[in-house]
């Protein structure tokens, strides 16, 4: 169906953002909001690093960013999985929306790929069992209580399941969405090539540059938990207190670290097949035609051309394949892409070496 824009599913946020009115507030603000989820989300940082915290610092508590400056970068690390999630959902729908523009499948086929709201719901559900059961049965009420105060039980009832959970939620799905299901349903739709792209990556430089951005926001989250955890040593702040990262802290970045790195090695991979079959099969054909017009087609001295004009169009079909990429990239994207990849690693392994 061509010109149809795809309708993906909304996410998490968008979902809360309508049910708590927040999207007619933002179109009554004497500024322009913009994307209603972002102020929504906006206003969740502020009750937890003004409100909450503050109450917290009058109250015979310490605030988290007097405790360690370098909290804020949790609060930033929130703020990209917001963005983040919302550039992926908006432009895995814009480029599968070139291919059913190509022709290459309709828009009932096309919303397949994706994961549905329900599932994003039962995810949510899930995590919200999970969260409560641990602070009622494990940790107990009472405890929760004296330890955490009015503004940790604001934030265990309010800030967390209202907005830091469904911002996971919606990265991770987006994230997923991208670089496992996009990948896998377009080999089982048997996809072609565009051998007439002018960017001479037969269609897919959409898709390309989608995953490589996508990788750039997981990227940004894998600094800011450096910063998050190893700012406060480096940079020392007279007052601040944390505790050393430790082994704990270094596991679960290297987890993150190596998750990222086979996403992006699988999405790229699985759509280099894609492009590379379509490829030799166009390859394939082309010689099969050849030798229909050629008698003697492997001895140059005795070949003799039946038709000319076939011979012609088919060279000319025969370069378009050839200049066609077998990946969905450039070699200055791969260049961005390995860095992107090494940075975050070799940082954290320089330090912790001086922690």
């Amino acid at each position: 169906m061509s010109g149809s824009q795809l309708e993906a599913s909304p996410t998490l946020l968008e979902q809360l953002t309508q049910a708590s009115q927040v999207d007619r507030v933002a179109e009554t603000l004497p500024i322009p909001v913009g994307t209603p989820s972002y102020l929504y989300v906006s206003v969740f940082i502020l009750l937890d690093g003004v409100i909450l915290n503050t109450y917290t610092h009058l109250t015979g508590g310490t605030h988290a960013v007097v405790r360690n400056p370098f909290h804020i970068a949790l609060y930033l690390s929130i703020l990209l999985a917001t963005v983040g999630a919302k550039y992926m959902h908006d432009g895995h729908v814009d480029a599968m929306s070139v291919l059913v523009e190509r022709g290459i499948c309709d828009t009932e086929q096309a919303d397949d790929y994706a994961l549905s709201l329900r599932t994003k719901l039962l995810f949510y559900a899930v995590g919200l069992v999970g969260f409560f059961s641990y602070q009622v049965f494990v940790i107990g009420i009472d405890t929760v209580l004296q330890i955490q105060g009015i503004a940790g039980v604001a934030f265990t009832l309010v800030v967390l399941p209202g907005c830091y959970l469904p911002v996971a939620i919606d990265f991770v799905s987006e994230y997923t969405t991208l670089h496992i299901l996009i990948p896998r349903w377009l080999r089982k739709q048997d996809v072609g090539l565009f051998f007439f792209d002018p960017q001479d990556m037969g269609g897919f430089q959409p898709i390309g540059s989608l995953l490589k951005n996508s990788y750039y926001f997981y990227t940004g989250g894998l600094l800011l938990y450096l910063v998050f955890y190893y700012g406060l040593f480096i940079t020392p702040i007279e007052g601040s207190v944390a505790n050393p990262p430790g082994a704990a802290e270094a596991t679960m970045f290297t987890v993150l670290w190596l998750f990222g790195l086979l996403t992006i090695s699988h999405s790229m991979y699985k759509i280099h097949k894609i492009m590379k079959s379509e490829r030799e099969t166009q390859l394939r054909t082309i010689e099969h035609e050849i030798h229909d017009i050629i008698d003697n087609p492997h001895d140059i001295s005795k070949a003799e051309i039946a038709d000319q004009d076939r011979l012609d169009n088919l060279e000319y079909r025969l370069g378009q394949i050839q200049a066609t990429s077998e990946y969905p990239t450039t070699f200055t994207m791969w260049t961005q892409i390995g860095i992107s990849v090494l940075l975050p690693q070799i940082l954290q392994l320089s330090l912790q070496a001086t922690v």
